[in-house]
């Protein structure tokens, strides 16, 4: 799951003025007018500061929102690595640990702290929504059933989790309650790409392929290099002998996915069945490697165990 570096070009305007007082609130204060004028690199120093000299829970939130806002992830976690050590069993610290993780696309940190904060709120949806997205991220689909289930029974009717919950069942080759929960899904969200493609793939597994034909071209008249939907297409093209047409929508797949080991296995087929040997054997050889990463952060994961919050109940920042 690769993640992109975010250029910046900020006209930063320096204020002349002395720092008037040491005081935290006051930094905070002082750092919030800086941001909210367009002074990053100045929002930045001063919120590092109230931090650093006030070992301020707040002021590294703030300081990890601001690095995380500007594309700098990396740095952005170790803020609220330094706001953890602080308060550890802090829902708001670790809210942001996990959410920042995911979308710097580094889901082992995100689950372990959403283990940590499952146990600490354990009637959150939210929460438990996200750690089922971490588990999808890392491989362990069973986990992540768990936690989407948990997520859609501590609050039903959610979108999101549904369409999470379709892609876990999908993985799984349960189609049926896949089927059930994107139809759900679609209907609360008509416009969702994601919910339809998917959708597309539990139908295709149920064998309904006109209908899987159906809904997959559907998103790919919007979307055309939808990973799923190009996905479905190769997988009906296959079924009917189209091994041609089925290669190519597979690359397709492959190129907007190149983590998923289903395209990968269905590439090597479509590639034996037009007498490319040396390309189906590569397709192989790419499938078990992928597997063989999932299985990786897997075992990785269990290895690792859950982080482990301290006593007390969750605290707000100070």
């Amino acid at each position: 799951m690769p993640s992109a570096a975010i250029a910046l070009v900020l006209a930063t305007i320096v204020s002349a003025a002395p720092l008037q007082s040491s005081d935290r609130a006051a930094l905070l204060q002082q750092a919030a007018t800086a941001q909210k004028s367009g002074r990053t690199d100045e929002a930045i120093r001063l919120y590092r500061l109230a931090a650093e000299r006030h070992q301020s829970v707040q002021a590294y939130l703030d300081l990890a929102r601001l690095q995380s806002r500007t594309g700098d992830a990396a740095s952005a976690l170790t803020s609220l690595n330094k706001a953890r050590d602080l308060a550890p069993n802090s829902e708001d610290v670790l809210s942001a640990i996990a959410q920042v993780a995911l979308a710097a696309k580094r889901p082992m940190p995100a689950v372990l702290t959403l283990q940590s904060l499952t146990r600490i709120c354990p009637t959150v949806a939210q929460y438990h929504y996200l750690l089922g997205v971490g588990l999808m991220a890392v491989g362990d689909m069973p986990a992540a059933d768990d936690a989407l289930k948990e997520a859609n029974r501590l609050e039903p009717e959610t979108p999101l989790t549904l369409i999470a919950l379709g892609l876990v069942l999908n993985n799984r080759k349960q189609f049926d309650e896949a089927k059930t929960a994107l139809i759900r899904s679609v209907e609360l969200q008509p416009d969702s790409i994601e919910a339809t493609a998917a959708l597309a793939e539990a139908h295709a597994g149920l064998r309904e392929f006109d209908r899987a034909t159906v809904v997959a071209r559907r998103v790919l008249e919007r979307s055309p290099s939808n990973g799923t939907a190009n996905l479905v297409m190769g997988m009906i093209l296959m079924e009917q002998k189209d091994y041609a047409g089925a290669r190519d929508a597979l690359l397709k797949a492959t190129a907007a996915d190149p983590d998923s080991p289903k395209a990968f296995y269905q590439l090597s087929l479509a590639a034996a069945r037009l007498g490319d040997e040396a390309g189906s054997k590569r397709y192989v050889q790419t499938y078990q490697e992928k597997l063989q990463a999932v299985e990786d952060r897997v075992n990785e994961l269990r290895a690792g165990g859950s982080l482990k919050p301290g006593p007390g109940a969750p605290r707000k920042p100070r």
